[in-house]
């Protein structure tokens, strides 16, 4: 046991004095050619030193506090072109025969009804009621939704909208309002571009006004639809106990029915009108919509110069033989690579701390700087990698140069499939594993981050913008 614990111990202490000496060797090689040395340090650096003297001559436009309660702002529910009125609703409902669902099957669920259809003659036309939310639910989901029923002779109706009752009364009223995504009208905006969640239209990051969530509800006749039902459950709140004595006696009840039938019909709820939040002074920057589409591929031309070093590096001493002469001396395989992943990751790790240094007040200036070291640097020691992998399919060193560069660059274009919202996430992780392409990504969240006066820091780096 004593032994092998032994021969354990040499076999490390060789492979470090082996390290130790490959580490010498590759400094040598660098000191000896010093312009070539700081040519791969600080081409990166003068990549992000040109997009900061853009940054100078770009202007930004600051924008005030803006309140916006005026009158081209202001969404009246039920009442305007952005907010359609029910009986606008219930035509076009009719008129494309179409449906309004009501669940559960219940006499208040019926009562309820009947009561709007005194005001809104249309509703027994375009309602449906469901036993409860599963026959709902089964009968959306079923192969005969929308299609035609040869044994009926009709066509099963879509469903546009549902109000699922959880709780009906007589103190508590608890219902949900379900709409169909594809819920949209005559005259209005594609429902797409309003209730798209994944696409550009909702960004939490947007500065300024964002009329999108408001219209998304206004548009899509949510409110409508809520304003109305919240209108019967305030009356029937309201006189669920006046007159308790008139409508207990049965020579006033049809009195009764016809008093409460006439308020009513000329009930009316308080109207209502949506109106944006005030917005608080921001500056617009230009800039970094532009940087986060051509930062990717400028820091990575300012890299192909130290990628093609180290395979050049690589495979010349492959060439030479300079490798196989070491392995005979008995240098391990994982100590020559490793030896040049220690030299390029130092150098990397300078040219990441002076890109971090030079950009924090500039085009990194809300990010946490120890992010944007770790991202950086982060892309040099997968490019180094990469590297590792273009080199071993060549044995000539200016073969290599050659097509490792363009390999290096043409690991960046995957990026222009994938730079969109509606591709699957599992795709851009799929591309990323192209050290250039996961860079390019990055940077668009960067630059998003940083032209909404955030930035990305360790506690936001995993939310979805």
């Amino acid at each position: 046991m004593e032994s092998t614990k032994f021969k354990v111990k040499a076999k490390d202490r060789v492979g470090l004095r082996q390290l130790k000496a490959m580490l010498r060797k590759n400094w040598l090689l660098k000191i000896r050619h010093p312009f070539v040395t700081c040519g791969e340090v600080l081409l990166p650096t003068l990549v992000m030193l040109l997009l900061i003297a853009v940054r100078s001559r770009v202007n930004t436009q600051v924008h005030p506090p803006q309140p916006y309660i005026r009158k081209g702002m202001l969404v009246e529910v039920g009442k305007s072109n952005m907010s359609a009125p029910f009986d606008k609703i219930l035509e076009l409902l009719c008129a494309k025969q179409e449906y309004l669902a009501f669940a559960p099957d219940t006499p208040e669920t019926k009562m309820m009804i009947e009561a709007l259809t005194l005001k809104f003659p249309l509703v027994k036309l375009a309602t449906k009621i469901f036993k409860d939310e599963e026959e709902l639910e089964t009968y959306i989901r079923s192969s005969d939704y929308g299609a035609y029923d040869e044994v009926k002779n009709s066509t099963n109706p879509k469903i546009k909208g549902a109000v699922v009752f959880h709780n009906q009364g007589p103190e508590l009223f608890d219902y949900s309002i379900r709409l169909n995504h594809t819920w949209a009208f005559s005259g209005f905006p594609d429902i797409n571009t309003i209730m798209d969640v994944n696409g550009p239209y909702l960004n939490d990051l947007q500065l300024g006004v964002n009329t999108i969530p408001i219209m998304q509800y206004s548009f899509s006749g949510f409110l409508t639809l809520q304003q109305v039902i919240d209108s019967f459950i305030i009356f029937a709140a309201q006189h669920s106990m006046v007159n308790y004595d008139l409508a207990s006696s049965s020579s006033n009840s049809a009195l009764h029915s016809t008093w409460l039938e006439i308020l009513w019909t000329q009930f009316s709820p308080s109207t209502i009108r949506l109106v944006p939040f005030p917005t608080r002074e921001y500056t617009d920057d230009e800039f970094q919509s532009i940087v986060k589409r051509v930062m990717g591929v400028l820091y990575l031309l300012g890299f192909l110069y130290p990628i093609s070093r180290l395979i050049s590096y690589s495979v010349f001493e492959k060439e030479q033989k300079i490798k196989e002469g070491l392995y005979m001396m008995g240098l391990k395989d994982n100590i020559f690579n490793l030896s040049w992943f220690i030299t390029y990751a130092f150098q990397f790790a300078i040219s990441s701390g002076v890109v971090t240094i030079c950009t924090m007040g500039t085009l990194f200036k809300y990010s946490e700087k120890s992010l944007v070291f770790v991202y950086f640097f982060c892309f040099g020691l997968s490019s180094i990698t990469l590297s590792f992998l273009i080199s071993t399919f060549f044995n000539r060193a200016k073969t290599a140069v050659a097509v490792g560069t363009i390999a290096f660059l043409a690991a960046f274009f995957p990026y222009y499939s994938v730079d969109d919202e509606s591709v699957p996430m599992s795709l851009k992780v799929l591309a990323s594993f192209l050290s250039p392409t996961a860079f390019a990504l990055g940077s668009i969240n960067f630059a998003d981050y940083e032209q909404a006066h955030v930035g990305l820091r360790w506690s936001n780096i995993w939310r979805v913008s």
